[in-house]
């Protein structure tokens, strides 16, 4: 993986197949670049969050400590909190990718199993699998920029942190239900 290309797509792939696939998070400043931004719709901050999670649980403090002043390594605790969560974790890329210039648009498939802790959750054993969408930017040959928008919703759900929503007709019977016996009193 030490040839360097300057294909945004190629360079994509290198990312999501040898380093988040083949679990290799070593590779990472291979495909990175040094002043990587990773920004998640609906979660700004995640990998600052999950970084300083990942430091504190390894230095034994229990609490947030700073994420990683670099950037490249504040995306591998991130990934070494996901990969001790779920070992067998990947992402499928779904569909083809667009490119336009030095972005790659990327429709991913999240999937992987809940065995390990993940942020105090304790290991559920359920297969989880979530869609997301990804925006990458590659510069000098490597991902420069991260904009990600995925389902952490039904994630969530899957993990059994949230509960699923009802389903739309169950949910209007019973207000029409609860209606009737209202105007009942």
């Amino acid at each position: 993986m030490t040839n360097v290309s300057n294909d945004p797509k190629a360079v994509v792939n290198r990312l999501i197949e040898d380093v988040i696939n083949a679990h290799r998070p070593d590779l990472a400043h291979e495909v990175l670049h040094p002043n990587l931004q990773i920004k998640r719709m609906g979660m700004q901050g995640s990998v600052q969050y999950f970084g300083s999670r990942a430091t504190a649980s390894q230095d034994g403090l229990g609490g947030h400590s700073a994420p990683p002043a670099d950037p490249v390594e504040g995306f591998k605790a991130v990934y070494a909190v996901l990969l001790k969560a779920f070992p067998d974790l990947r992402n499928n890329v779904v569909g083809p990718q667009v490119v336009a210039d030095d972005l790659v648009i990327t429709h991913v498939t999240f999937s992987g199993t809940h065995e390990g802790e993940f942020l105090g959750l304790a290991p559920t054993h359920r297969k989880v699998e979530f869609d997301e969408v990804l925006f990458q930017k590659v510069t000098d040959g490597k991902v420069s920029e991260v904009w990600a928008v995925g389902d952490e919703l039904g994630f969530l759900q899957q993990l059994g942190v949230l509960a699923r929503s009802e389903n739309r007709q169950d949910a209007s019977a019973r207000v029409v239900t609860l209606t009737q016996k209202g105007d009942q009193q």
